[in-house]
Parts: structure tokens; sequence; C-alpha cells
């Protein structure tokens, strides 16, 4: 995966001899003059930027060419206005109401891969990168379950995953960089407790929650072995964290095929990770149901649609028989009659429509972004 995580990994190991040619951006505000006079003559400034008479425009996203430099330091923004852009995109550009979501997530996309480049560019120290993608995992992650729905003309999700995987590896690249070079990885965990970006207003301050990071990335690849070989190499500190292994037994639990008691675990889970969890779970009702199309195949004999629906959690019955009948099983009144002939493995995936995640636990989209993990 050609990235900046991988720029990254092969520049960390000659970091020292390389702060004497390391470029320091001098670009003050978000978007740099030049951009914003060429935007404002070809009238190509996005929606998302007008407020009222004012426009706040910020920097895009683009592609290095052969002809063109980007190492220029007044096109680049210094770590504090990195933050402070992050912070604006994701406290300010997400509660926006007057634009679709998957416009609202296309522009933050874009703006927090100019961030991205830029602390790329600059080569910025593991810290500060690991400060910057903390709360844009947690944008990948949030609109990845929000916008599951769409159609792919709207919402690609596996851009959206490639974007997520990204940044979770340079994240976790930059977490295991600093144990290194502090010798225990446990003092890592109190040094990255935090961060304030915008200190004047304290109710929101955007948090730097590396057992988070690290739960999100079990559970967005719980098809993958890499993320539980990670876990049993953590300090024992932050492996006996609860809400880590209670991530790390979803993860074996599904690798098992137990996925009742999967669905059942997943009533603990934290905002953020039950959006994690509940993105793949279309996915997992329909290997439940292929194994339960033998285990329960009966000509007379029907299983309750309720109890599917409490097994696998689906919102509703009525849920849990149209999934059934999309793939090919009989539905009976309120039952459901399973017969391995009939299920249709080869058909697309029924993905239901996602509860509001604001609702189901009672919060803001500003504390999507500023909530921590319970001790």
């Amino acid at each position: 995966m050609s990235s900046y995580f991988d720029f990254f990994c092969k520049n960390i190991e000659n970091e020292d001899s390389q702060n004497s040619d390391r470029i320091t951006g001098t670009c003050n505000s978000m978007c740099p003059e030049d951009e914003v006079k060429l935007r404002e003559q070809e009238r190509l400034i996005h929606v998302l930027e007008v407020w009222g008479s004012e426009k706040k425009l910020v920097k895009g996203y683009s592609r290095s060419a052969a002809d063109s430099n980007m190492a220029v330091p007044h096109l680049l923004r210094p770590y504090p206005v990195l933050t402070y852009t992050v912070q604006y995109l994701l406290m300010d550009i997400t509660r926006r109401v007057d634009v679709p979501a998957s416009v609202v997530y296309d522009y933050v996309n874009d703006r927090l891969r100019a961030v991205r480049q830029d602390a790329t560019i600059q080569r910025l120290p593991p810290e500060q990168c690991a400060c910057l993608l903390e709360p844009m995992i947690r944008f990948y992650v949030y609109y990845g379950y929000k916008l599951s729905n769409l159609p792919l003309k709207d919402y690609d999700p596996v851009l959206n995953k490639k974007y997520l995987l990204e940044c979770m590896k340079w994240y976790l690249s930059c977490s295991d960089s600093l144990a290194t070079m502090r010798g225990n990885i446990d003092h890592l965990t109190g040094f990255l407790s935090s961060i304030d970006l915008n200190g004047k207003d304290k109710k929101n301050k955007i948090v730097n929650d590396r057992v988070l990071i690290e739960n999100l990335y079990i559970l967005c690849n719980l098809d993958d072995l890499h993320p539980l070989f990670r876990y049993v190499k953590l300090s024992k500190d932050i492996k006996r964290h609860p809400k880590l292994q209670l991530a790390y037994e979803i993860a074996i639990a599904n690798l098992h095929g137990n996925y009742v008691r999967v669905c059942r675990l997943a009533d603990k889970l934290c905002p953020l990770s039950y959006c994690a969890l509940f993105t793949y779970l279309p996915t997992l009702q329909r290997r439940a149901l292929a194994v339960m199309s033998h285990a329960y195949s009966n000509k007379r004999l029907t299983v309750p649609a309720d109890a599917l629906a409490h097994w696998l959690r689906y919102r509703e019955p009525h849920d849990a028989r149209a999934a059934c009948e999309h793939y090919g099983l009989k539905v009976q009144g309120a039952d459901v009659r399973f017969e391995k002939t009939d299920f249709k493995s080869d058909v697309t995936l029924n993905i239901p429509n996602p509860q509001d995640i604001r609702e189901k636990f009672d919060l803001s989209i500003i504390d999507i972004f500023t909530y921590t993990t319970p001790k």
C-alpha cells in the first residue's frame, strides 16, 4: 500500500540524520494564500467553506506532479496550524446540516488527506503525527458506519477502509517508535493521554486515546490475524484494559464462528467500537444465516424471527425476515424456515439502514471525537 505511512516507515530510522534537511512550514492559515487566490479566481470555493458572508478556505489535497514542487515552506502548514485545522474540520464542519452527510464526508476527507500530506512533507516527529492521526481514525470509523447504506456513487466503503487502515497503521507505528525511544511502551499511554487542540474551549477538546485505537484496529479487521498477534505482544498494562480485552474476545469468537456470542459481547462496546463492529455486522449475519440454514434445516419446523433478531442484533424482527428473504430463505408469517438448499450465497450483501449512533448512546457529534474509553 503506497501511502504516507509507507513514507514514514522508510524515513523514521534515519530521523537523526534528516533533522537538518527537514522542511518547516511557514503558512499560518488553514489555506495558503496562493491557493486562496487561485480558487477564488477559478470559482472553486466549496459550499462548506462559505459561512454566511464569510469564507473560510482549507487547503485541499493535491497529487504530486513531475513539474511541481510541493516542498515549499510558504505552502506548508506547521504542526500548530495542522492541529487547529483538524479541530476545525471535525468540530465545526461535521456539524453542518445544510448539505448531505456524504458531501460533508467527501470534503472533510479531502482536507484531512491534505493534512497528512503536509505532515509527510515536513517529516513531523512520531508524537505529532500520532496526535493528528487519532481524530482522523475516529472520523473514518464514524462515517464508515453512518454512510454504510449509501450507494457507491455517494460513498465508497473500500476507499474509506483504505484511508482508515493507512491512518491506523501510521498511528500504531508512531506508538511503537515512541515506545522504542522511551524504552517502555507503558509510558506512551500517559504521553498520549490527551491533547488540547483548542485551549480556550475545554468542552471541545480532542483527546488522544491509544487504547481506543488498539481496540478499533482489532474490530475493524476481524477477518485478519495480524491485529491479534499485535494484541498478544502489547504490554501488560495496555493488554489488561477491559475494553481491549473485550475486543480480543469478540475477535476470537468470530474466528471460532460463534456469531451469537459476538453479538452478545457487542452490547458492551463503546460508541466508536460499536460503529466498527456493526459495519462488519452484515457480513457476520450472512455467515450466521448460512450456518443456520444447515444446522436448522427442516421442511416442517421454523424459527421465530424475533429470536433471530435477538441473536444476530437485527433492529426489528421485520429486518430479520427481510434479510432471510434476501438470501432465499422462506418466511412464513412471523417465522423463518431454514433449508440448506434454499440459501443463496451468491447474492449481494444485505445492508440494513444503520441506527443513528448519537441517539443510541445519547451523545453529540462532538462527543464522538472527544470521549475516552473508561478505565
